[in-house]
């Protein structure tokens, strides 16, 4: 004890007797009160004293964000997932296997796509290949001889042209014969679109008609035709020019069928460029392009029919290569054998649709991927290191897929204990037979599944958390969707902010079979630096007798030391308060003063001043 004896209490120094009877300590509530003004119940409904809950129950608005749970989040996100389908609105499960759909292939330039939307073709090296690729695990596909390495290649529907970078080809849609060579173009980019026939050699883009002969259209701009491709209104030619990419449209004349000068539509920021004559696609008013830094998505323009507004990049994955759009979905590939998919029902921002990684070797063993393809409503496709993969014929799940949460802060900076976690699944996977009709069921047996499935979870699904300390602790998530506690093992359940894993992993058995997850939660207390409410009732009389059994009399200039309280309280000071053998920071919040008479000399009153101290953390 610093303070003389005969006092009960010090404050900022200065020493006091205290009214016992009206001595008050208490910590403050962690948790302010909350009222649900919502017009309907829901999480924010139930009580929050003691836990917080973080659930998620729909994962379709996809990845890019990196926390959870800020301000603007939105909690339909989630930051990155490869291998997992989040395109099921309530749910996640694992994407199909994938699987090599032939021997390796030469590497060169392998686009893959389809002929009158059933023949599906591939340039492999020197040849055009077609067959169904889910006729089987794996295809032996027909071919056809082009003569030299295949650049880029098209189809009017009736039959294939290819570029070789010294000639156009030519041979009957799903024909074996070799390829002949049509016209003088050397051409290295070719597409049928619109109804027109145009092919490009560097700068130079050219018209040709079925026999390879140069039409009237036949202009030379600035820069490296990347990539042709037909838009609603018009055509589009992808060149890149001094390290940018420019987008030219060609319009189709109303009165006599010509093409027009090419005009730009629109212009990709400097330092980035269009990646490969598979990198734009369209569907009605939407565009989709690969690039150097990722993908874009683009608007075209109702007034003109032809100008395209580029939305923000999505660079997740890097250089974005084969792009494709098909129903509602679009799919494009970047490194590491990786594919992505979005949908473009849902936007979460200007010309960003919700999107994720889907079909993901993942590994640096795999090339870029330069084309996607959907056949039989299952995707295909094509690497820069001479392969074709698939989603597996047989209904095989990946092994294992993830998705990254995120950062879970519940909000706040304080610290918070996380306590348990749990998840529940779909009935689809129960394995159990469809519900009994009640009318044709005659007798009730224990086995009778009266009630329909039940939830549970084939395969497995865990939950990483990962604390501020960089431990992981993963927990199997239960069948019932019961509590799990969360036991780390460094012990430490506190901290800031969590980074939260989840993994889903198919049937060790049934290996079409896998986890599909409805919702998981988090679970945590707040523990927040706690502070403490003192309430000291200061005794401040002209004469007072000392305590502890000294019996001195002692007095105050009442009015001078409530002023200095009251400055303490003003300045909100950070002062040392005392009592017996604890000392703490505290600053002065409030005083109440209760008066039982004037002092002797009538400057002021005399009585107990309640004084209200905070200890500050």
């Amino acid at each position: 004890m610093a303070y003389s004896q005969a006092f009960d209490v010090a404050i900022n120094g200065n020493t006091y007797l205290i009214d016992y009877d009206n001595y008050r300590r208490r910590t403050v509530a962690a948790q302010r009160e909350q009222r649900d003004t919502s017009a309907d119940v829901g999480e924010q409904t139930l009580s929050s004293a003691g836990q917080w809950v973080r659930s998620i129950t729909d994962w379709s608005r996809g990845a890019g964000q990196t926390h959870y749970d800020l301000v603007d989040s939105d909690r339909a996100r989630f930051n990155s997932s490869k291998n997992v389908d989040i395109f099921t609105k309530g749910q996640i499960s694992l994407c199909k296997a994938i699987e090599s759909k032939q021997a390796a292939g030469s590497g060169a330039n392998m686009y893959a796509g389809l002929v009158n939307g059933s023949v599906f073709y591939f340039s492999d090296g020197q040849y055009l290949k077609y067959g169904n690729p889910d006729a089987a695990p794996t295809i032996t596909f027909s071919s056809s001889d082009q003569g030299a390495a295949v650049t880029d290649w098209t189809s009017d529907g009736t039959d294939m042209y290819s570029t070789t970078g010294a000639a156009v080809k030519k041979v009957n849609v799903s024909s074996t014969g070799a390829a002949s060579t049509i016209g003088s173009f050397a051409g290295d980019v070719i597409e049928f679109a619109n109804g027109r026939l145009l092919s490009a050699d560097g700068a130079r883009i050219v018209e040709l008609n079925s026999s390879g002969a140069v039409q009237t259209f036949d202009k030379t701009l600035s820069g490296t035709c990347i990539a042709i491709k037909g838009g609603p209104q018009a055509i589009y030619a992808a060149y890149n020019v001094a390290g940018q990419g420019v987008l030219y449209a060609i319009s189709v004349s109303s009165s006599d069928g010509s093409l027009s000068y090419p005009v730009v539509a629109a212009v990709l920021p400097k330092g980035e460029t269009f990646s490969k004559p598979t990198s734009i696609d369209t569907f009605g008013d939407i565009m989709i392009v690969g690039t150097s830094k990722g993908v874009r998505f683009g608007s075209i323009t109702p007034n003109d029919g032809q100008s395209v507004t580029f939305g923000p990049v999505i660079d997740d994955g890097g250089a974005a290569y084969g792009v494709r759009i098909s129903g509602k979905y679009a799919y494009w590939g970047t490194n590491n054998g990786n594919s992505w998919k979005a949908d473009l029902t849902i936007f979460t921002q200007f010309l960003v649709p919700a999107y994720c990684k889907f079909l993901a070797h993942d590994h640096t063993d795999y090339g870029n991927v330069l084309s996607v393809e959907v056949v039989n409503d299952k995707v295909f496709f094509t690497d820069s290191n001479g392969e074709l993969y698939g989603e597996d014929y047989t209904g095989d799940l990946s092994t294992n897929g993830e998705l990254v949460v995120g950062k879970v802060s519940y909000g706040t900076v304080a610290s918070k204990i996380l306590r348990s976690m749990s998840a529940r699944f779909s009935s689809e996977q129960s394995g159990e037979t469809a519900a009994t009709d009640y009318n044709t069921a005659l007798d009730y047996t224990s086995e009778t599944n009266y009630g329909g499935n039940v939830a549970t979870v084939t395969g497995t699904a865990t939950i990483a958390v990962t604390n501020n300390k960089n431990t992981t602790t993963s927990t199997a998530m239960t069948t019932g969707g019961d509590e799990v506690a969360y036991s780390p093992t460094d012990n430490d359940v506190a901290g800031e902010a969590f980074d939260v894993t989840i993994t889903l992993a198919r049937d060790g058995t049934t290996t079409t079979s896998g986890p599909i997850m409805e919702r998981w939660s988090l679970n945590a207390r707040p523990q927040p630096n706690r502070i403490e409410e003192i309430i000291v009732p200061v005794i401040l009389q002209g004469r007072i007798q000392t305590s502890a059994g000294a019996g001195a009399p002692a007095g105050y200039k009442t009015l001078d030391e409530y002023n200095d309280l009251r400055t303490l309280a003003k300045n909100a000071q950070v002062v040392t308060y005392e009592e017996g053998d604890r000392s703490e920071s505290v600053s002065v919040e409030d005083l109440e003063m209760s008066a039982i008479r004037f002092s002797d000399d009538g400057s002021w009153w005399e009585g107990t001043c309640l004084v209200r101290l905070l200890t500050v953390p």
